[in-house]
């Protein structure tokens, strides 16, 4: 049911893109796509590794980040990888942090995130793994900037 129910939000949601204001979308370094399907989370972090990935609906995407609805309350600069599905394959995978995370509606959260890189690219070339931990772990943003929430 909570399946039918965040599709339903994400269709309400779409309506009301096009009551957002002019200056959120110009605040937007790359263009948005709406697109619908499911991929799941699993956690940057090598030493907090959870076997249940957490289950998400696309909302939307870009070349610099994604939008999506989870059952799961995320934290704010929280690192994930992202697994892409298509056919119920997956296809692709992307080091995310999360950006903004809003509950909107019991049990529903709305979250974007920013793509980043990969913890274990970063290892693969050559970084040390305490380094990488330490930043998986902190409360810290991956990048400077002013990060707001879409509203």
């Amino acid at each position: 049911m909570i399946v039918a129910q965040s599709h339903d939000l994400l269709d309400t949601l779409n309506a009301l893109e096009d009551l957002r204001s002019n200056e959120v979308s110009a605040r937007r370094a790359f263009q948005r796509f709406v697109v619908r399907g499911d991929a799941q989370l699993l956690p940057m972090d090598r030493n907090h590794l959870d076997p249940n990935p957490i289950p998400i609906h696309l909302r939307d995407i870009s070349r610099g980040g994604l939008g999506f609805i989870t059952t799961a309350e995320l934290d704010v600069n929280s690192s994930w990888r992202v697994v892409f599905y298509h056919h119920g394959f997956p296809v692709g995978e992307q080091g995310l942090v999360v950006r903004h995370s809003r509950r909107v509606e019991a049990g529903l959260h709305l979250v974007g995130g920013q793509f980043v890189v990969n913890s274990g690219v970063l290892s693969l070339l050559g970084i040390d793994p305490s380094q990488i931990d330490d930043e998986d772990q902190a409360d810290i943003p991956a990048v400077p900037g002013d990060f707001r929430s879409p509203e």
